[in-house]
């Protein structure tokens, strides 16, 4: 029966790509606009590697969870293990080139066919394949079941979204999670979900968050950079910056009619903000025009040349710097939390020591919300205008910011791990 299903889902799958995803990437790569990360979906660029070391495949979506993992690559790279790492998107791809390009091979993720799954397979030969969060592509395990390769999910989750939709199909997904070797997921909650699901509970670890053992590459470079961008908003020691991390659309106009008026009782404080899509910067910056206020794109600045041009309000466009950026800021509200998209993870910014805040809307991070908040190392505000005087207290109040920032912190060290409890499941596996 589980066949059956999985012929519908990948006839499904190729009717929607013919229908919609194909004509769309086509003009992506026709145009020039956006090179289209479809195509080399469908072939495996790099040569079968040689040798007789053991061979994993890590696949991480984007930028989050490329991150998320980093510490994991890296002990299997140092452990002697050839390491294969896919993502999905070009920003994860490019985070990944960065971060791990000449010490493990970094590609595209396979479209979820299964006569490309089982090409990729075939020519890579891993021992070990391992999913990140929710990356459960259903022709991809049960290829990699047929060639007999364990399958394990690390750092898994399941948003109140997803768990909706995968309870819906639970005859789908019980058989295909029983093909999976093994379950590290974040927190109880999402071993409970995973065994709701199907998953067979003798194969799931609560093993908490990769991303509290997360560690910044602090080098001089990424320093220069958070003074540049320091000299560009001419701040100096009394002025504050408040950063607005990973935005969502509906919210920087909320941020940016608060800082306005927080500009007219506190005249010295500077905005940075992130949009979760970088290509969205102009957008915002129109915003900011609506408002009559000085705005600059980091993707406009050439290098220190332009610091001389003054501006109040700066917007980050820009992929992989976002986490490093934290650093110079003395305020921090994590975006897509104001409005309902689910939040985003606080754990960069904690990892600071800095003050945080978010609104109502942090389902998809429901947990670890819970954890700073219970430790009195974040603030959960139900309003824009709650946010706005929150902000106003603690712009006011620097021993407060240093104390939420300790605590930050504090949750950080708690809470870390998870890094060595997952690489002794693996291990069972490799």
């Amino acid at each position: 029966m589980f066949r059956i299903f999985l012929y519908i889902y990948s006839l499904l799958f190729v009717l929607l790509g013919l229908l919609v995803y194909l004509p769309f990437f086509a003009v992506q790569s026709v145009s020039g606009k956006k090179r289209s990360v479809l195509f080399p979906r469908f072939s495996l660029p790099v040569k079968k590697p040689s040798g007789a070391q053991t061979r994993v495949w890590l696949h991480a979506v984007s930028v989050g969870e490329v991150n998320a993992v980093r510490p994991l690559v890296n002990q299997l790279l140092d452990e002697g293990y050839t390491t294969f790492v896919s993502t999905t998107t070009a920003t994860g791809q490019k985070i990944a080139q960065e971060h791990f390009g000449g010490r493990a091979t970094v590609f595209y993720f396979p479209i979820d066919l299964r006569v490309v799954c089982l090409q990729f397979l075939r020519r890579l030969e891993p021992d070990l394949l391992i999913l990140t969060e929710t990356e459960i592509w259903p022709n991809f395990v049960t290829a990699g079941a047929e060639l007999g390769i364990p399958t394990i999910l690390v750092n898994g989750r399941i948003s109140d979204r997803s768990f909706g939709r995968y309870k819906c199909f639970r005859f789908f997904f019980r058989p295909l999670l029983e093909q999976m070797s093994h379950f590290c997921m974040q927190s109880k909650l999402d071993k409970q979900r995973v065994e709701e699901i199907g998953a067979p509970p003798n194969r799931v670890n609560w093993v908490g968050n990769l991303k509290f053992d997360y560690h910044l590459d602090l080098t001089s470079e990424k320093e220069r950079l958070n003074q540049v961008l320091k000299e560009i908003l001419k701040v100096k020691g009394d002025e504050p910056i408040w950063l607005c991390g990973s935005t969502k659309p509906g919210e920087e106009e909320i941020l940016l009619g608060i800082f306005v008026r927080l500009r007219k009782r506190h005249p010295n404080l500077k905005m940075l903000i992130a949009p979760r899509h970088p290509e969205r910067g102009l957008e915002i910056a129109g915003l900011a025009e609506d408002l009559s206020q000085r705005w600059l794109l980091r993707s406009r600045l050439n290098g220190e040349s332009e610091a001389s041009a003054r501006s109040d309000i700066l917007i980050l466009d820009s992929i992989g710097e976002l986490a490093h950026v934290y650093g110079i800021a003395d305020l921090v509200f994590m975006g897509g939390s104001l409005v309902p998209t689910g939040g985003q993870n606080v754990i960069e910014a904690a990892a600071f020591g800095k003050p945080i805040l978010f609104g109502p809307h942090m389902e998809n991070f429901r947990e670890i919300a819970k954890t700073f908040t219970d430790a009195y190392a974040a603030l959960q505000v139900d309003s824009a205008a709650e946010l706005e005087s929150k902000l106003s207290d603690l712009i006011d109040d620097s021993h407060a910011r240093e104390w939420l920032g300790r605590n930050a912190r504090k949750v950080i060290r708690d809470n870390q791990g998870a890094l060595d409890r997952t690489l002794r499941l693996l291990k069972r596996y490799l």
